[in-house]
């Protein structure tokens, strides 16, 4: 053996008549030793060697000469299982190499071992001594069955040469547990408040260690009352009128699988319309399976998705507004605290304008006017989303929306102009190799700069403001034509259980009917809710205008005291006095749409809204800009159009594909 000191034995024939008691050996060059005679051999002790080398023996008259040639011990090179996958999985067989000494397959795997040796192999065995098959270099291990729990392999073996393995041969088998899949699903993350009839393209991802059955989506309404939104007080379908739709669940797969795959994508067009959803709070999940028996379906963390009416979405537009507006408002405060601060670097004598405390309020003023501009230019693009958003509502108001423009368009020039030139200004009144006249020059247009751009905001601000107000007085045209639909809808819900009803008690009702009135009672204080919700926005919003139509409107509604009338017919309907309440839902109905026709006819009457605000002459004529809405709707109507055209040309191509 390559390194190791080795014994090795010359034996005297049993003929021989001559037998010296002391025999003598060389190795090459090295010192002559002696080798006694024991039992009829004479025992040469090899030591370690690197390279090969010559021994010569004499005993006696006899004389033999040999070459030694140092040879590693066999040694473990690899192994390999050709692995019988559990009957389920439906895999073909595989191979699974040897890693760091480990060999892994799925749990109720048959392996067929393979452990290779350095050198071919003469005999292998197990270490009680089983004989074990050796094919070349190979030994070969069949009908290995894995269970739960790890194995360890070990056998010796012993080259053609005659060497053995310098230790005993381990290999160590790992079961691998066949792990649930995971799947993710993806999109639509900065449209979670959406038009029923808006398309959003989510994306489904499923991975698996042993492969995939499915990939699919699901999706669950909330419990609802069947409501087609009709703002006009129009009839709805009679053969739905009255009834609940429960929580809508459905579902779809994806892309289909098979025991090869661990991996599969699809893509999902959520629109709330196509798949009969209405306004409603709705849970999208992605799934995914492997082929683990009783192994259930794996889902994805829920993504909520709120569909929303017309008027709710034009509620969550104009709330949005408010929101950018009120940030605006602060900038505006921090633009006005700079004003201040740089009127009073400017009365500061040259020597106190140019020592250290002077130069550092000087770039702070540089930073923060910096800072302001990434600031307005981030509310600028949120403007611009949110105008893009609010163009897909045909109820919000064009007035609205023109002076939503407007304010938008007076916004973004600011960042670039007014804003980047009061911040030069600012950084050239620190330079170091600018004269004293040169500094106080630049900060003078700096000030002034700043001025000018803190005034375009505030103008920006209040066009905007008046946009916010404009959509808001608009939404509650919208929002009181929506209660009168409901409350007619009530109306018509109580009609269909009438002939059921009449003249009895609710506990005297089948247990069906009185859920029915039950669910039908819950809408109704629903609808309590929306009035009282109705009505603290109108209090809120006549303090801020001067428009005395919302003040008068807010008093009659106050004195007709509508909450509290809601809540007895509420009160009705659970003691099933129902053709009383069927008449006072219509009353109440018709006392709604009287109010909104009040706000949409001065609205009228003032041409829309109020239009432009002054000064300038408009730049777009309200028809022009009402021409131009649609032109953006259509726009967002084809590509929503082209995104359901390519998913049903996928859905197309994939059952092509699957045709024989």
């Amino acid at each position: 053996p390559l390194g190791e000191s080795h014994a090795y034995e010359l034996r005297l024939a049993d003929s021989t008549k001559s037998r010296p008691e002391t025999a003598h050996y060389v190795f090459g060059n090295r010192m002559r030793q002696q080798a006694s005679l024991e039992d009829g051999v004479y025992k040469v002790l090899i030591p370690p060697l690197q390279q090969p080398d010559r021994l010569e023996f004499s005993a006696g008259d006899v004389v033999r000469r040999m070459r030694i040639v140092p040879k590693a011990r066999p040694s473990l090179i690899s192994a390999a299982a050709t692995v019988a996958y559990p009957e389920y999985m439906g895999r073909p067989d595989g191979r699974e190499p040897m890693r760091a000494g480990v060999v892994s397959a799925p749990e109720g795997s048959t392996l067929t071992l393979e452990v290779t040796a350095s050198q071919p192999l003469a005999f292998a065995a197990t270490p009680q001594g089983k004989p074990l098959r050796v094919d070349g270099s190979k030994v070969i291990i069949p009908s290995i069955l894995l269970g739960k729990d790890p194995q360890e392999i070990e056998l010796t073996w012993t080259d053609q040469d005659g060497l053995d393995a310098a230790q005993t041969v381990k290999v160590r088998l790992e079961p691998v547990e066949d792990k649930q899949p995971s799947v993710y699903l993806r999109g639509g993350e900065n449209d979670r408040h959406v038009l029923e009839d808006t398309s959003i393209e989510l994306e489904v991802e499923a991975a698996d260690d042993f492969g995939l059955r499915e990939l699919g989506v699901e999706w669950q309404g909330e419990k609802s009352f069947y409501e087609e939104e009709n703002p006009d007080g129009g009839a709805a379908d009679p053969e739905k009128a009255g009834k609940t739709v429960p929580g809508l669940h459905g579902e779809k797969v994806l892309e289909t699988g098979d025991p090869t795959r661990t991996g599969l994508k699809g893509t999902f067009l959520f629109q709330a319309r196509a798949l009969k959803l209405s306004p409603q709070r709705v849970v999208v999940r992605g799934f995914t399976q492997d082929y683990k028996p009783g192994g259930k379906r794996v889902y994805s963390e829920p993504m909520v998705i709120i569909v929303l009416s017309k008027s709710e979405h034009a509620q969550m537009i104009r709330n949005e507004l408010e929101r950018i507006v009120s940030e605006l408002e602060g900038m505006i405060r921090r633009m006005d605290a700079m004003t201040d601060e740089a009127k009073r670097l400017k009365t500061l004598e040259e020597k106190e304008l140019r020592n250290t405390e002077g130069q550092q309020r000087l770039h702070a003023l540089a930073d923060e006017e910096q800072a302001n501009r990434r600031e307005l230019n981030e509310l600028i693009n949120r403007s611009e989303t949110l105008f893009k958003e609010a163009s897909r509502n045909t109820q919000i108001d064009p007035s609205g929306m023109k002076e939503f423009m407007k304010g938008i368009s007076m916004l973004k020039p600011v960042p670039d102009s007014a804003m980047k030139n009061a911040q030069k200004k600012f950084r050239d009144s620190t330079a170091e190799n600018s004269t004293p006249q040169e500094s106080r020059q630049s900060l003078n247009g700096a000030e002034s700069d700043h001025s000018d751009a803190t005034q375009a905001l505030k103008d920006a601000m209040n066009q905007l403001s008046k946009s916010a107000q404009d959509m808001e007085a608009s939404t509650f045209v919208a929002r009181l034509l929506q209660a009168a639909y409901k409350e007619d809808f009530i109306a018509r819900s109580l009609a269909g259980q009438l002939n059921t009803v009449v003249g009895m008690t609710m506990e005297e009702l089948d247990p069906s009917t009185r859920r029915e009135m039950e669910t039908i009672a819950t809408l109704q204080n629903a609808s309590t809710q929306d009035i009282g919700w109705i009505l603290e926005d109108l209090n809120y919003y006549k303090s801020r205008t001067e428009e005395r139509i919302y003040s008068d409107l807010y008093n009659q509604m106050n004195a007709f005291s509508l909450r509290e009338k809601l809540d007895l017919v509420h009160g009705n309907i659970l003691n099933s006095i129902t053709a009383q309440s069927i008449d006072e839902s219509h009353l109440y109905a018709s006392t709604l749409r009287h109010w909104a026709k009040l706000i949409d006819d001065y609205k009228k009457s003032r041409g829309g809204g109020g239009g432009g605000g002054g000064g300038e002459e408009e730049s777009i004529s309200d028809a022009d800009f009402e021409f131009m809405l649609k032109i953006i709707r259509m726009i967002q109507q084809e590509q929503d159009i082209r995104m359901r055209t390519r998913a049903a040309e996928k859905e197309h191509r994939k059952l092509n594909a699957q045709t024989p």
